[in-house]
Protein backbone atom coordinates (compact mmCIF):
# COMPACT_ATOMS: atom_id res chain seq x y z
CA UNK A 1 0.00 0.00 0.00
CA UNK A 2 1.30 3.46 -0.88
CA UNK A 3 1.77 5.72 2.11
CA UNK A 4 1.22 9.48 2.43
CA UNK A 5 4.56 11.29 2.58
CA UNK A 6 5.07 13.99 5.16
CA UNK A 7 6.37 17.26 3.67
CA UNK A 8 5.81 19.86 6.37
CA UNK A 9 8.81 20.86 8.45
CA UNK A 10 7.26 19.70 11.68
CA UNK A 11 9.18 17.98 14.43
CA UNK A 12 9.08 14.22 14.60
CA UNK A 13 6.36 12.79 16.83
CA UNK A 14 7.38 12.53 20.42
CA UNK A 15 5.38 9.37 21.05
CA UNK A 16 7.10 6.03 20.74
CA UNK A 17 5.76 3.47 18.29
CA UNK A 18 7.43 0.37 19.64
CA UNK A 19 5.52 -2.81 20.41
CA UNK A 20 3.89 -2.63 23.85
CA UNK A 21 5.12 -4.92 26.53
CA UNK A 22 3.80 -8.43 26.55
CA UNK A 23 0.14 -8.42 27.40
CA UNK A 24 -0.15 -4.66 27.44
CA UNK A 25 -2.79 -4.43 24.77
CA UNK A 26 -4.67 -7.67 24.54
CA UNK A 27 -3.51 -9.71 27.44
CA UNK A 28 -2.00 -12.41 25.19
CA UNK A 29 1.40 -13.94 25.91
CA UNK A 30 4.18 -14.12 23.28
CA UNK A 31 6.88 -16.56 22.63
CA UNK A 32 10.23 -15.17 21.53
CA UNK A 33 9.56 -15.40 17.78
CA UNK A 34 6.08 -13.93 18.01
CA UNK A 35 7.30 -11.14 20.24
CA UNK A 36 10.04 -10.19 17.77
CA UNK A 37 7.67 -10.37 14.76
CA UNK A 38 5.06 -8.25 16.50
CA UNK A 39 7.71 -5.72 17.53
CA UNK A 40 8.85 -5.33 13.91
CA UNK A 41 5.34 -5.04 12.58
CA UNK A 42 4.13 -2.56 15.18
CA UNK A 43 7.06 -0.19 15.28
CA UNK A 44 4.86 2.44 13.55
CA UNK A 45 1.71 2.02 15.61
CA UNK A 46 0.30 2.43 19.07
CA UNK A 47 -2.83 1.17 20.74
CA UNK A 48 -3.31 4.42 22.60
CA UNK A 49 -4.56 7.44 20.63
CA UNK A 50 -2.35 10.51 20.77
CA UNK A 51 -3.22 13.82 22.37
CA UNK A 52 -3.28 16.85 20.09
CA UNK A 53 -2.93 20.61 20.47
CA UNK A 54 -5.43 23.10 18.95
CA UNK A 55 -3.09 25.92 17.86
CA UNK A 56 -3.16 26.73 14.12
CA UNK A 57 0.38 25.56 13.32
CA UNK A 58 0.04 22.51 15.54
CA UNK A 59 -3.26 21.67 13.84
CA UNK A 60 -1.54 21.57 10.45
CA UNK A 61 1.43 19.61 11.82
CA UNK A 62 -1.02 17.28 13.51
CA UNK A 63 -2.55 16.32 10.16
CA UNK A 64 0.86 15.88 8.52
CA UNK A 65 2.12 13.66 11.37
CA UNK A 66 -1.00 11.54 11.30
CA UNK A 67 -0.85 11.05 7.52
CA UNK A 68 2.87 10.23 7.72
CA UNK A 69 2.19 7.23 9.94
CA UNK A 70 -1.23 6.22 8.62
CA UNK A 71 -0.05 4.13 5.66
CA UNK A 72 2.51 2.21 7.72
CA UNK A 73 0.02 1.47 10.45
CA UNK A 74 -2.60 0.24 7.99
CA UNK A 75 0.02 -1.90 6.28
CA UNK A 76 0.86 -3.46 9.63
CA UNK A 77 -2.81 -4.28 10.24
CA UNK A 78 -3.14 -5.94 6.84
CA UNK A 79 -0.01 -8.08 7.32
CA UNK A 80 -2.00 -10.08 9.86
CA UNK A 81 -3.81 -11.70 6.96
CA UNK A 82 -7.47 -11.87 5.99
CA UNK A 83 -9.20 -10.61 9.11
CA UNK A 84 -12.94 -10.89 9.54
CA UNK A 85 -13.99 -7.65 11.17
CA UNK A 86 -17.49 -6.87 12.37
CA UNK A 87 -19.42 -4.17 10.49
CA UNK A 88 -18.39 -1.35 12.83
CA UNK A 89 -14.65 -2.08 12.54
CA UNK A 90 -14.96 -2.80 8.81
CA UNK A 91 -16.46 0.64 8.20
CA UNK A 92 -13.61 2.24 10.14
CA UNK A 93 -11.05 0.28 8.12
CA UNK A 94 -12.61 1.41 4.83
CA UNK A 95 -12.68 5.05 5.91
CA UNK A 96 -9.03 4.99 6.97
CA UNK A 97 -8.03 3.37 3.68
CA UNK A 98 -9.96 6.01 1.74
CA UNK A 99 -8.13 8.80 3.59
CA UNK A 100 -4.74 7.18 3.01
CA UNK A 101 -5.30 6.38 -0.67
CA UNK A 102 -6.60 9.85 -1.58
CA UNK A 103 -3.84 11.65 0.29
CA UNK A 104 -1.21 9.39 -1.28
CA UNK A 105 -2.22 10.60 -4.73
CA UNK A 106 -0.90 14.09 -3.99
CA UNK A 107 2.55 14.03 -5.57
CA UNK A 108 5.56 15.38 -3.70
CA UNK A 109 6.48 17.28 -6.88
CA UNK A 110 3.34 19.40 -6.63
CA UNK A 111 3.89 22.89 -5.22
CA UNK A 112 2.68 23.17 -1.62
CA UNK A 113 1.91 19.46 -1.47
CA UNK A 114 1.35 19.57 2.29
CA UNK A 115 -1.45 22.10 2.02
CA UNK A 116 -3.11 20.18 -0.82
CA UNK A 117 -2.82 16.94 1.12
CA UNK A 118 -4.54 18.55 4.11
CA UNK A 119 -7.29 19.81 1.84
CA UNK A 120 -7.85 16.28 0.49
CA UNK A 121 -7.86 15.01 4.08
CA UNK A 122 -10.71 17.36 5.06
CA UNK A 123 -12.68 16.67 1.85
CA UNK A 124 -12.50 12.92 2.44
CA UNK A 125 -13.69 13.26 6.03
CA UNK A 126 -16.54 15.51 4.93
CA UNK A 127 -17.62 12.82 2.47
CA UNK A 128 -17.78 10.18 5.24
CA UNK A 129 -18.80 12.34 8.24
CA UNK A 130 -20.59 15.26 6.54
CA UNK A 131 -22.99 16.04 9.40
CA UNK A 132 -20.19 16.24 11.96
CA UNK A 133 -17.54 18.03 9.88
CA UNK A 134 -19.89 20.65 8.40
CA UNK A 135 -20.64 21.91 11.90
CA UNK A 136 -17.02 22.89 12.57
CA UNK A 137 -16.54 26.66 12.30
CA UNK A 138 -12.85 26.75 11.30
CA UNK A 139 -10.47 24.63 9.28
CA UNK A 140 -8.33 24.17 12.40
CA UNK A 141 -11.30 22.60 14.21
CA UNK A 142 -11.83 20.27 11.25
CA UNK A 143 -8.12 19.30 11.36
CA UNK A 144 -8.23 18.74 15.11
CA UNK A 145 -11.50 16.83 15.38
CA UNK A 146 -10.85 14.88 12.18
CA UNK A 147 -7.47 13.59 13.35
CA UNK A 148 -8.79 12.97 16.84
CA UNK A 149 -11.65 10.86 15.50
CA UNK A 150 -9.46 8.91 13.05
CA UNK A 151 -6.74 8.35 15.66
CA UNK A 152 -9.30 6.82 18.02
CA UNK A 153 -10.66 4.66 15.21
CA UNK A 154 -7.19 3.59 14.06
CA UNK A 155 -6.17 2.63 17.59
CA UNK A 156 -9.32 0.54 17.91
CA UNK A 157 -8.63 -1.10 14.54
CA UNK A 158 -5.06 -1.98 15.51
CA UNK A 159 -6.15 -3.43 18.80
CA UNK A 160 -8.87 -5.47 17.16
CA UNK A 161 -6.58 -6.78 14.41
CA UNK A 162 -3.90 -7.72 16.89
CA UNK A 163 -6.34 -9.50 19.21
CA UNK A 164 -7.90 -11.44 16.32
CA UNK A 165 -4.51 -12.56 15.06
CA UNK A 166 -3.32 -13.78 18.47
CA UNK A 167 -6.53 -15.20 19.90
CA UNK A 168 -7.38 -17.46 16.94
CA UNK A 169 -10.61 -17.87 15.05
CA UNK A 170 -12.36 -20.05 17.63
CA UNK A 171 -12.08 -17.57 20.49
CA UNK A 172 -12.48 -14.53 18.27
CA UNK A 173 -16.13 -15.04 17.31
CA UNK A 174 -17.38 -14.50 20.86
CA UNK A 175 -14.85 -11.77 21.59
CA UNK A 176 -15.74 -9.93 18.39
CA UNK A 177 -19.37 -9.68 19.42
CA UNK A 178 -18.59 -8.35 22.89
CA UNK A 179 -15.76 -6.02 21.92
CA UNK A 180 -17.61 -4.88 18.80
CA UNK A 181 -20.62 -3.90 20.88
CA UNK A 182 -18.36 -2.18 23.38
CA UNK A 183 -16.61 -0.32 20.59
CA UNK A 184 -19.93 0.72 19.07
CA UNK A 185 -21.01 2.04 22.47
CA UNK A 186 -17.78 4.01 22.88
CA UNK A 187 -17.91 5.32 19.32
CA UNK A 188 -21.57 6.25 19.66
CA UNK A 189 -20.80 8.16 22.83
CA UNK A 190 -17.93 10.03 21.17
CA UNK A 191 -20.02 10.72 18.07
CA UNK A 192 -22.90 11.97 20.21
CA UNK A 193 -20.53 14.32 22.01
CA UNK A 194 -19.19 15.66 18.70
CA UNK A 195 -22.71 16.09 17.29
CA UNK A 196 -23.74 17.87 20.48
CA UNK A 197 -20.75 20.20 20.19
CA UNK A 198 -21.61 20.86 16.54
CA UNK A 199 -25.23 21.57 17.41
CA UNK A 200 -24.13 24.01 20.09
CA UNK A 201 -21.83 25.78 17.62
CA UNK A 202 -24.64 25.99 15.05
CA UNK A 203 -27.02 27.34 17.68
CA UNK A 204 -24.53 29.99 18.75
CA UNK A 205 -23.93 30.99 15.12
CA UNK A 206 -27.68 31.27 14.56
CA UNK A 207 -28.05 33.43 17.65
CA UNK A 208 -25.19 35.69 16.51
CA UNK A 209 -26.80 36.05 13.08
CA UNK A 210 -30.18 36.85 14.65
CA UNK A 211 -28.59 39.49 16.88
CA UNK A 212 -26.73 41.09 13.97
CA UNK A 213 -29.94 41.22 11.91
CA UNK A 214 -31.77 42.91 14.79
CA UNK A 215 -28.99 45.48 15.21
CA UNK A 216 -28.94 46.20 11.45
CA UNK A 217 -32.74 46.65 11.37
CA UNK A 218 -32.66 49.00 14.34
CA UNK A 219 -29.87 51.11 12.84
CA UNK A 220 -31.55 51.24 9.42
CA UNK A 221 -34.87 52.22 11.01
CA UNK A 222 -33.15 55.08 12.82
CA UNK A 223 -30.74 56.32 10.13
CA UNK A 224 -32.34 55.10 6.89
CA UNK A 225 -29.24 53.31 5.59
CA UNK A 226 -26.34 51.32 7.06
CA UNK A 227 -22.75 50.55 6.11
CA UNK A 228 -21.32 47.43 4.49
CA UNK A 229 -19.72 46.34 7.78
CA UNK A 230 -23.10 46.40 9.53
CA UNK A 231 -24.68 44.03 6.99
CA UNK A 232 -25.06 40.38 8.07
CA UNK A 233 -22.82 38.09 6.03
CA UNK A 234 -25.41 36.70 3.54
CA UNK A 235 -26.32 40.23 2.41
CA UNK A 236 -22.73 41.26 1.64
CA UNK A 237 -22.01 41.33 -2.10
CA UNK A 238 -19.68 44.18 -3.04
CA UNK A 239 -17.10 45.25 -0.42
CA UNK A 240 -16.19 48.33 -2.49
CA UNK A 241 -19.65 49.88 -1.96
CA UNK A 242 -19.18 51.10 1.59
CA UNK A 243 -22.46 52.71 2.58
CA UNK A 244 -26.03 53.46 1.53
CA UNK A 245 -27.46 49.99 2.24
CA UNK A 246 -31.13 49.57 3.09
CA UNK A 247 -32.13 46.85 5.56
CA UNK A 248 -35.86 46.29 5.96
CA UNK A 249 -37.89 44.17 8.33
CA UNK A 250 -40.99 43.85 6.13
CA UNK A 251 -41.83 43.82 2.43
CA UNK A 252 -43.71 47.09 2.82
CA UNK A 253 -40.57 48.68 4.24
CA UNK A 254 -38.68 47.45 1.17
CA UNK A 255 -41.19 49.10 -1.15
CA UNK A 256 -41.07 52.35 0.81
CA UNK A 257 -37.28 52.25 0.59
CA UNK A 258 -37.48 52.41 -3.22
CA UNK A 259 -38.41 56.09 -2.94
CA UNK A 260 -35.57 57.00 -0.56
CA UNK A 261 -31.97 57.66 -1.54
CA UNK A 262 -29.84 54.52 -1.23
CA UNK A 263 -27.23 52.62 -3.20
CA UNK A 264 -30.08 50.67 -4.87
CA UNK A 265 -31.98 53.78 -6.03
CA UNK A 266 -30.34 53.90 -9.48
CA UNK A 267 -30.61 50.13 -9.92
CA UNK A 268 -34.33 50.12 -9.12
CA UNK A 269 -35.40 53.10 -11.19
CA UNK A 270 -33.11 52.51 -14.19
CA UNK A 271 -34.99 49.32 -14.98
CA UNK A 272 -38.38 50.58 -13.80
CA UNK A 273 -38.12 53.49 -16.26
CA UNK A 274 -36.59 51.12 -18.82
CA UNK A 275 -39.72 48.97 -18.55
CA UNK A 276 -41.87 51.95 -19.56
CA UNK A 277 -39.59 52.59 -22.56
CA UNK A 278 -39.79 48.97 -23.76
CA UNK A 279 -43.57 48.93 -23.36
CA UNK A 280 -43.77 52.11 -25.46
CA UNK A 281 -41.67 50.42 -28.15
CA UNK A 282 -43.82 47.30 -28.13
CA UNK A 283 -47.25 48.94 -28.20
CA UNK A 284 -46.64 52.28 -29.92
CA UNK A 285 -43.42 52.39 -31.96
CA UNK A 286 -43.22 48.83 -33.33
CA UNK A 287 -46.80 48.72 -34.74
CA UNK A 288 -45.95 51.73 -36.93
CA UNK A 289 -42.86 50.16 -38.55
CA UNK A 290 -42.56 48.38 -41.90
CA UNK A 291 -41.45 45.25 -40.03
CA UNK A 292 -44.87 45.13 -38.39
CA UNK A 293 -47.03 45.98 -41.42
CA UNK A 294 -45.24 43.39 -43.60
CA UNK A 295 -45.23 40.68 -40.95
CA UNK A 296 -47.33 37.57 -40.60
CA UNK A 297 -49.02 36.74 -37.32
CA UNK A 298 -46.20 34.40 -36.42
CA UNK A 299 -43.57 37.05 -37.22
CA UNK A 300 -45.35 39.36 -34.79
CA UNK A 301 -45.49 36.54 -32.23
CA UNK A 302 -41.70 36.07 -32.41
CA UNK A 303 -41.14 39.81 -31.99
CA UNK A 304 -43.65 39.75 -29.14
CA UNK A 305 -41.64 37.01 -27.40
CA UNK A 306 -38.63 39.33 -27.40
CA UNK A 307 -40.65 42.25 -25.99
CA UNK A 308 -42.15 39.96 -23.33
CA UNK A 309 -38.73 38.60 -22.31
CA UNK A 310 -37.26 42.11 -22.17
CA UNK A 311 -40.13 43.35 -19.99
CA UNK A 312 -39.90 40.28 -17.74
CA UNK A 313 -36.16 40.80 -17.30
CA UNK A 314 -36.66 44.44 -16.31
CA UNK A 315 -39.55 43.59 -13.98
CA UNK A 316 -37.58 40.77 -12.30
CA UNK A 317 -34.54 43.02 -11.90
CA UNK A 318 -36.64 45.81 -10.38
CA UNK A 319 -38.29 43.33 -7.98
CA UNK A 320 -34.93 41.91 -6.90
CA UNK A 321 -33.34 45.29 -6.19
CA UNK A 322 -36.46 46.54 -4.45
CA UNK A 323 -36.64 43.48 -2.17
CA UNK A 324 -32.91 42.72 -1.76
CA UNK A 325 -32.92 44.54 1.59
CA UNK A 326 -35.47 42.19 3.21
CA UNK A 327 -34.13 40.84 6.50
CA UNK A 328 -35.49 37.33 5.84
CA UNK A 329 -32.60 35.42 4.24
CA UNK A 330 -34.88 32.86 2.56
CA UNK A 331 -36.97 35.58 0.91
CA UNK A 332 -33.86 37.48 -0.13
CA UNK A 333 -32.44 34.40 -1.88
CA UNK A 334 -35.77 33.69 -3.61
CA UNK A 335 -35.89 37.19 -5.06
CA UNK A 336 -32.34 36.66 -6.32
CA UNK A 337 -33.63 33.58 -8.18
CA UNK A 338 -36.35 35.76 -9.72
CA UNK A 339 -33.60 37.95 -11.19
CA UNK A 340 -31.82 34.88 -12.63
CA UNK A 341 -34.97 33.73 -14.43
CA UNK A 342 -35.39 37.11 -16.12
CA UNK A 343 -31.82 37.04 -17.43
CA UNK A 344 -32.21 33.50 -18.81
CA UNK A 345 -35.42 34.34 -20.64
CA UNK A 346 -34.01 37.53 -22.21
CA UNK A 347 -30.90 35.71 -23.48
CA UNK A 348 -33.00 32.91 -24.98
CA UNK A 349 -35.55 35.22 -26.62
CA UNK A 350 -32.85 37.46 -28.11
CA UNK A 351 -31.12 34.46 -29.67
CA UNK A 352 -34.40 33.06 -31.00
CA UNK A 353 -35.17 36.26 -32.95
CA UNK A 354 -31.83 35.97 -34.78
CA UNK A 355 -32.36 32.25 -35.46
CA UNK A 356 -35.88 32.82 -36.75
CA UNK A 357 -34.89 35.56 -39.21
CA UNK A 358 -31.53 34.05 -40.23
CA UNK A 359 -33.24 30.82 -41.37
CA UNK A 360 -36.49 32.41 -42.48
CA UNK A 361 -36.49 30.30 -45.64
CA UNK A 362 -34.97 27.13 -44.08
CA UNK A 363 -37.64 25.72 -41.74
CA UNK A 364 -35.68 22.63 -40.69
CA UNK A 365 -32.66 24.60 -39.47
CA UNK A 366 -34.87 27.35 -38.06
CA UNK A 367 -36.93 25.06 -35.85
CA UNK A 368 -33.95 22.93 -34.80
CA UNK A 369 -32.08 25.93 -33.44
CA UNK A 370 -35.14 27.59 -31.93
CA UNK A 371 -36.31 24.47 -30.11
CA UNK A 372 -32.84 23.90 -28.63
CA UNK A 373 -32.67 27.51 -27.45
CA UNK A 374 -36.21 27.36 -26.07
CA UNK A 375 -35.43 24.23 -24.04
CA UNK A 376 -32.26 25.75 -22.58
CA UNK A 377 -34.02 29.04 -21.87
CA UNK A 378 -36.83 27.22 -20.08
CA UNK A 379 -34.27 25.29 -18.04
CA UNK A 380 -32.65 28.60 -17.16
CA UNK A 381 -35.91 29.79 -15.59
CA UNK A 382 -36.33 26.58 -13.56
CA UNK A 383 -32.82 25.57 -12.45
CA UNK A 384 -32.15 28.64 -10.26
CA UNK A 385 -34.96 27.52 -7.95
CA UNK A 386 -33.27 24.18 -7.25
CA UNK A 387 -31.10 24.34 -4.09
CA UNK A 388 -28.26 22.40 -5.73
CA UNK A 389 -27.99 24.95 -8.56
CA UNK A 390 -27.03 27.72 -6.12
CA UNK A 391 -24.55 25.73 -4.04
CA UNK A 392 -20.99 27.07 -3.94
CA UNK A 393 -19.57 23.81 -5.31
CA UNK A 394 -21.91 24.02 -8.32
CA UNK A 395 -20.47 27.28 -9.68
CA UNK A 396 -18.89 25.35 -12.58
CA UNK A 397 -22.31 23.95 -13.51
CA UNK A 398 -23.91 27.41 -13.50
CA UNK A 399 -21.14 28.83 -15.68
CA UNK A 400 -21.34 25.85 -18.02
CA UNK A 401 -25.10 26.20 -18.37
CA UNK A 402 -25.09 29.89 -19.29
CA UNK A 403 -22.14 29.41 -21.64
CA UNK A 404 -24.08 26.61 -23.36
CA UNK A 405 -27.15 28.83 -23.65
CA UNK A 406 -25.13 31.67 -25.19
CA UNK A 407 -23.29 29.26 -27.50
CA UNK A 408 -26.53 28.31 -29.23
CA UNK A 409 -26.42 31.75 -30.82
CA UNK A 410 -23.05 31.08 -32.47
CA UNK A 411 -23.83 27.80 -34.20
CA UNK A 412 -26.12 29.49 -36.75
CA UNK A 413 -23.24 31.83 -37.64
CA UNK A 414 -21.10 28.85 -38.59
CA UNK A 415 -23.85 27.31 -40.70
CA UNK A 416 -24.63 30.59 -42.49
CA UNK A 417 -20.94 31.16 -43.20
CA UNK A 418 -20.68 27.69 -44.69
CA UNK A 419 -23.84 28.02 -46.80
CA UNK A 420 -23.80 31.71 -47.83
CA UNK A 421 -20.24 32.83 -47.28
CA UNK A 422 -18.70 35.16 -44.73
CA UNK A 423 -19.63 38.37 -46.56
CA UNK A 424 -23.37 37.65 -46.54
CA UNK A 425 -23.23 36.35 -42.96
CA UNK A 426 -21.36 39.37 -41.62
CA UNK A 427 -23.78 41.69 -43.44
CA UNK A 428 -26.75 39.97 -41.80
CA UNK A 429 -25.32 39.98 -38.26
CA UNK A 430 -23.75 43.47 -38.40
CA UNK A 431 -26.76 45.22 -36.76
CA UNK A 432 -26.48 43.03 -33.65
CA UNK A 433 -22.84 43.96 -32.96
CA UNK A 434 -23.77 47.09 -30.99
CA UNK A 435 -26.07 45.14 -28.69
CA UNK A 436 -23.48 42.41 -28.09
CA UNK A 437 -20.71 44.93 -27.36
CA UNK A 438 -22.89 46.86 -24.91
CA UNK A 439 -23.87 43.66 -23.07
CA UNK A 440 -20.28 42.43 -23.01
CA UNK A 441 -18.81 45.72 -21.79
CA UNK A 442 -21.36 45.99 -19.01
CA UNK A 443 -20.81 42.38 -17.94
CA UNK A 444 -17.02 42.80 -17.79
CA UNK A 445 -17.25 45.97 -15.69
CA UNK A 446 -19.84 44.34 -13.44
CA UNK A 447 -17.77 41.19 -12.88
CA UNK A 448 -14.59 43.19 -12.24
CA UNK A 449 -16.42 45.68 -9.94
CA UNK A 450 -15.01 48.63 -11.89
CA UNK A 451 -14.77 51.58 -11.12
CA UNK A 452 -15.54 51.24 -7.38
CA UNK A 453 -12.70 48.74 -7.00
CA UNK A 454 -10.19 51.57 -7.51
CA UNK A 455 -12.10 54.25 -5.56
CA UNK A 456 -14.08 52.55 -2.77
CA UNK A 457 -16.84 54.76 -1.42
CA UNK A 458 -16.88 57.17 -4.38
CA UNK A 459 -19.59 55.31 -6.29
CA UNK A 460 -21.80 54.16 -3.44
CA UNK A 461 -24.92 55.90 -4.71
CA UNK A 462 -24.32 56.31 -8.46
CA UNK A 463 -21.83 55.34 -11.15
CA UNK A 464 -20.90 51.93 -9.74
CA UNK A 465 -20.45 48.76 -11.77
CA UNK A 466 -23.98 47.52 -11.08
CA UNK A 467 -25.44 50.84 -12.22
CA UNK A 468 -23.38 50.57 -15.41
CA UNK A 469 -24.57 46.99 -15.93
CA UNK A 470 -28.20 48.09 -15.65
CA UNK A 471 -27.70 50.82 -18.25
CA UNK A 472 -25.91 48.26 -20.46
CA UNK A 473 -28.84 45.82 -20.20
CA UNK A 474 -31.32 48.53 -21.18
CA UNK A 475 -29.03 49.68 -24.00
CA UNK A 476 -28.59 46.11 -25.20
CA UNK A 477 -32.37 45.66 -25.35
CA UNK A 478 -32.83 48.87 -27.36
CA UNK A 479 -29.99 48.05 -29.74
CA UNK A 480 -31.40 44.55 -30.20
CA UNK A 481 -34.77 46.07 -31.09
CA UNK A 482 -33.20 48.13 -33.90
CA UNK A 483 -31.23 45.07 -35.05
CA UNK A 484 -34.42 43.01 -35.05
CA UNK A 485 -36.01 45.48 -37.48
CA UNK A 486 -33.06 44.94 -39.83
CA UNK A 487 -33.27 41.15 -39.40
CA UNK A 488 -36.94 41.05 -40.36
CA UNK A 489 -36.32 43.40 -43.28
CA UNK A 490 -33.63 41.07 -44.65
CA UNK A 491 -35.85 38.04 -44.05
CA UNK A 492 -38.74 39.65 -45.94
CA UNK A 493 -36.40 40.55 -48.80
CA UNK A 494 -35.35 36.89 -49.12
CA UNK A 495 -38.98 35.78 -48.90
CA UNK A 496 -39.88 38.07 -51.80
CA UNK A 497 -37.70 35.89 -54.03
CA UNK A 498 -40.07 33.01 -53.55
CA UNK A 499 -38.93 30.97 -50.53
CA UNK A 500 -41.44 29.63 -48.07
CA UNK A 501 -41.78 31.50 -44.80
CA UNK A 502 -42.55 28.32 -42.85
Amino acid sequence: MTTCTHTATSPAPSETHEEPTVGAASGAQFDGVDSERARKRRRHSSYDPRSWSMERENAQQMVDRFLQDLGKRLEMVETYGHLKFDEGIKSIHETLRAVNERCSKVSEEVVDAGRRRRKVFVETLEAHYRDVMNKRDTIEQKYHDGVKMLELNLAALEQKAYSIQKAGLAATAHEMLDSGMAYVDRTSSRAAEMVHEGADAARRAKERMKLKIEVAIAHARKHGVITYEMLPEPWRVNPHILTGYRFSETKLDCIRGCFALSNEFVNIWSHAIGLVIVLALAFYVYPQTDAFTSATYFDIFIAGCFFFAACKCLVCSTMWHAMSSISDQTLMERFACVDYTGISLLVAASIMTTEYTAFYCEPYSRWSYMIATFVLGTAGTILPWHPAFNRADMSWARVGFYVTLATTGFFPVLQLTYERGWEATSYFYAPIVKSVLVYLSGAVLYAAKIPERFLPGWFDYAGGSHNIWHIAVLGGILFHYTAMQSFFGEAFRRADYGCSRY
